[in-house]
């Protein structure tokens, strides 16, 4: 029997029998099985509201970009896409690179209208599951990534695990403390019960515009310049660590590489942490320090999703500042263990909010911003001129250099790798093999429009019976 043949024949085995495992899956999105065809796309899947996006809708996200991807090309149709659906599409891209041979599955499930429904509905089970597991997670152990000194310091009044979160949140002074705007926190300090006063009765309204004192290095909090110590929060820092290389390794560093079990970031083969996973850490703390009983996207006049995407923004609108390098530096090495690899770097354009109160975002940068640009250009023109004038010192040698070198090595003719800043898609293979190292979504590269094809409409065309609630808006 031919190769080729051979392999068609192992393919269509296992579409069949990932068919049959649809039919085996629970309502959850978990698998009733130790081992099944489907275990490669519920995992990846998993790994969605860590890494790609917490707030999306996933089940438009799927079926966005697969009418996108598999329906003929129509170029008035995709002249009249809102910004939404191209986002949606975009983002849906930028996923289906990390399971391999998504698309070919997507394309074979085509052809059974019922299954490719299953299907993406098992992976937004499996999508939600994976969130609903951290939010528990660190109900409990969530409170010791609070205290200054776990080993010393206690919540006064105690908080117990049978305790209910009514007790949490603006009822609690250190938990109100870490929620407490950082531009107010002389204020909380002064009187914290009448500040928590004012919260609970509406008098003050925290909003997503106002960045809470958790997520800071309060030590280095300027009110002139916000930027300074953002997002190096202890609090966030040990979360982050409890997620994504696991909880013994949250309150020390130096425990991460005396674990026997990978961690969620070792075994979705993250690069390094981002501002998508960060920002996920973050808002699962927000959560466990709030009075909230169960995941909601929005807590009082608190919208997660304004601070979610406003933080992503923010430091993806300003990669290139010497700040949000310092950040990421900072992060990578309070967390070692990852897979080393360089981050692919993604956008997308800001999102707003309909609140009315003071913004955070005003003095961010201080008053240091031109100072700091003209520096970066100057420091940018040196690096040119002291470029060019080692470039003509070592053209003058390069030639008698090369000669000594190649000699009796004929290797050293080959010409050089270039660089490359992220890995190209996994090569289809018959046989399952490590996934490369990933880091945050970066953006997909752009399509070609393929000829038309005839085919029969995709059934997500048409609306879902029940359709699920609606996400927020990709911007």
């Amino acid at each position: 029997m031919p190769e080729s043949t051979d392999q068609n024949n192992r393919s269509e085995d296992s579409f069949e029998a990932l068919l049959w495992s649809l039919d085996d899956t629970s309502s959850t999105g978990r698998k009733q099985k130790k081992v099944n065809p489907l275990d490669p796309y519920l995992t990846a899947a998993q790994f969605f509201r860590l890494n790609y996006d917490l707030f999306a809708n996933v089940f438009i996200i799927l079926r966005d970009g697969i009418l996108a991807e598999f329906e003929p090309e129509d170029a008035d149709h995709d002249q009249e896409q809102d910004e939404e659906t191209r986002a949606n599409i975009h983002l849906f891209m930028t996923f289906a690179k990390s399971i391999p041979n998504f698309s070919g599955l997507i394309a074979k499930l085509e052809r059974e209208p019922e299954s490719l429904t299953s299907f993406l509905k098992s992976m937004e089970s499996a999508v939600n599951a994976a969130r609903c597991d951290d939010t528990g997670s660190l109900k409990h152990a969530g409170l010791q990534y609070m205290l200054d000194d776990p080993a010393k310091d206690r919540f006064d009044p105690p908080i117990l695990k049978s305790h209910s979160k009514a007790l949490r949140g603006w009822n609690h002074p250190q938990m109100a403390r870490l929620l407490c705007p950082a531009r107010d926190i002389t204020e909380f300090d002064m009187d914290p019960q009448a500040y928590m006063d004012k919260v609970n009765a509406g008098e003050k309204k925290i909003s997503a515009k106002q960045w809470p004192s958790m997520f800071y290095d309060m030590s280095l909090y300027d009110s002139k310049n916000k930027k300074k110590g953002f997002l190096r929060s202890r609090v966030v820092i040990q979360a982050w660590r409890h997620i994504f290389t696991g909880p013994m390794s949250a309150l020390s560093k130096d425990n991460i590489g005396r674990l026997s079990k990978p961690g969620k970031g070792k075994m979705h083969h993250l690069a390094e942490p981002g501002i998508r996973n960060i920002m996920y850490a973050a808002c699962q703390m927000y959560f466990t320090a709030s009075n909230a009983e169960s995941w909601t996207p929005v807590i009082g006049a608190m919208d997660f999703g304004d601070l979610y995407y406003r933080a992503i923004d923010i430091v993806h609108d300003n990669a290139e500042q010497q700040w949000v390098k310092d950040l990421m530096k900072f992060w990578k090495d309070e967390t070692p263990g990852l897979a080393d690899n360089h981050p692919s770097k993604h956008r997308r354009v800001a999102a707003t909010s309909n609140c009315d109160t003071d913004d955070d975002m005003d003095n961010f940068f201080g008053d240091d911003t031109a100072a700091a640009d003209q520096k970066d250009e100057e420091n940018e023109t040196r690096r040119l001129a002291n470029n060019d004038e080692s470039l003509t010192q070592a053209a003058a040698g390069s030639s008698c250099t090369l000669n000594q070198s190649n000699t009796g090595n004929p290797q050293n003719n080959a010409p050089p790798t270039p660089p490359h800043s992220s890995p190209g898609p996994a090569p289809p293979h018959s046989s399952p093999g490590p996934a490369p190292p990933r880091s945050s979504p970066g953006p997909a590269p752009p399509r070609s429009s393929p000829a038309p094809v005839q085919r029969e409409p995709s059934p997500l065309s048409k609306p879902p019976a029940s359709p699920p609630p609606a996400g927020r808006k990709m911007k």
